[in-house]
């Protein structure tokens, strides 16, 4: 059986989670799907058929603390991960039941969930993981290779167990975060992108110190407001589809001034060298108990407010032939930030999609705030 020891952050996260077995340590992404939904079977029928795409699914970190290694699933059983949440209610509703689904952490810790939407010709398709198995950029290249619109679709199921599996019903959850959602057109940040050399990070950046200006007690206006983004660390020759490849870097938030076209500079004035080559170096020369600190201290509410992340899927997605006409994230809430926020791009669109727990109702605001201060950036750099 081959065996490949685990990356140091790989084994701090997972190490983290199991000494905090309630912080939301999953990150996933929900497709929205144009068609009838498919069967169980049927669905694991296609993931089965591109398992060879994404060999992290079929694969645990696992073994003694500290010296966990990927190895092949004992006994892995597709079955095992795709979920049906029945009684759905609206695409919102839905959207926050998925991101509140518990994940098992006795086999390769992913799942599958199918739901619907209210409406009778759309679906939701959820893919959730968790954080030790596959940061952001790994679950954008996984759904890239499961739903890959571009490759032939396999035969309908034949498979002679189809008829007597039980396949896993979605147990109620705790609700015990929220997700607040916005929906733009890409081309809004593209625009703003032109007129002021910005990139769409930057622009989502300063929209959110935007949004957060307003939000904020009064009192907590007059100076910056630190967020972590992470940032993609993975060459080309590294596996694209498992565990943890990613820096974070502590951005300042301007929320104290006035302008949206400032605040704009100022988030770019920050971003522009990300310290990859350097990251890299260090993160895999550092000793466990140093990397352990490093990453508590990057968690902790004295560090940051919360996360902001840029995801994008640019390949065309479909499920069974069925397109996948948008998609949201589901953002991971971790430790002590207030909320976890992920701007999803896919096709012409991009969701803004924010969660936190929920005794912290008012972050349900932020969404529309950030679209509105989307649009002060764009008179802003109109000028």
């Amino acid at each position: 059986m081959a065996v490949e020891p685990g990356l140091a952050q790989d084994r701090v996260m997972l190490e983290w989670a199991r000494q905090r077995p309630d912080d939301g340590f999953v990150i996933g992404v929900a497709l929205r799907v144009q068609g009838p939904r498919p069967t169980p079977e049927r669905l694991a029928a296609l993931v089965t058929a591109r398992l060879a795409q994404a060999p992290v699914l079929t694969e645990c970190l696992h073994g003694p603390l500290r010296e966990e290694r990927w190895r092949p699933a004992d006994g892995f059983d597709i079955g095992r991960h795709v979920h049906v949440l029945n009684g759905a209610i609206d695409l919102h509703r839905s959207a926050e039941l998925l991101a509140n689904q518990p994940l098992g952490d006795d086999r390769p810790g992913w799942g599958l969930w199918l739901t619907g939407t209210g409406r009778d010709d759309e679906y939701l398709l959820a893919y959730r993981v968790h954080h030790a198995a596959q940061d952001g950029a790994a679950v954008a290249h996984t759904i890239s290779r499961l739903f890959d619109a571009r490759v032939p679709e396999p035969p309908g199921e034949k498979s002679s167990n189809a008829v007597d599996r039980q396949w896993a019903i979605a147990p109620p959850c705790k609700q015990s975060r929220l997700l607040a959602t916005a929906d733009v057109p890409v081309e809004a940040l593209r625009t703003i992108s032109r007129a002021s050399g910005a990139s769409l990070n930057d622009i989502y950046l300063a929209a959110l110190a935007g949004a957060l200006r307003p939000w904020l007690p009064r009192a907590e206006r007059d100076r910056p407001v630190p967020v972590r983004v992470p940032f993609n660390l993975r060459l080309r020759q590294d596996r694209q589809d498992r565990g943890n490849r990613c820096g974070l870097m502590r951005i300042l938030l301007p929320v104290e001034e006035r302008g949206a076209g400032r605040r704009l500079a100022r988030v770019v004035e920050q971003t522009g060298s990300w310290p990859r080559d350097r990251t890299r170096k260090v993160m895999d020369s550092m000793p466990h108990h140093l990397f352990w600190k490093n990453f508590s201290v990057s968690l902790s509410p004295e560090d940051a407010l919360g996360s902001a992340t840029l995801l994008g899927v640019h390949t065309p997605l479909a499920v069974g032939g069925a397109p996948v006409t948008a998609g949201l994230a589901l953002p991971p809430l971790l430790s002590g930030h207030l909320f976890s926020s992920v701007l999803f791009r896919y096709g012409t669109r991009a969701a803004f999609s924010v969660t936190a727990r929920t005794q912290h109702q008012h972050v349900r605001d932020l969404p529309h705030l950030w679209e509105r201060e989307l649009a002060e950036l764009t008179t802003a750099t109109r000028a």
